[in-house]
């Protein structure tokens, strides 16, 4: 089964996928869970280290990408 890492931002107060809000932010797949969530720690790790311009929260899905925004995003402050 694939699982999935999408991010999300929060862009002038409304949470958006990563690919709306610039290039290169899709999904992206993995072969198993754990895989995807040490990917996730991961980007969580370097969000911290290197700023983005927008708060973040990565989520880990099966069997496909998240399409909308999940209601309970707070995010990592980048």
């Amino acid at each position: 089964m694939q699982w999935w890492l999408s991010v999300f931002f929060l862009v002038n107060g409304v949470w958006m996928p990563g690919p709306e809000v610039e290039p290169g932010w899709a999904p992206r797949p993995y072969a198993s869970e754990q895989e995807c969530t040490k990917r996730k720690t991961f980007a969580e790790r370097q969000c911290e280290k290197n700023p983005l311009d927008y708060r973040a929260e990565w989520r880990c899905s099966s069997p496909d990408p998240l399409t909308e925004v999940p209601a309970d995003l707070q995010g990592l402050e980048c």
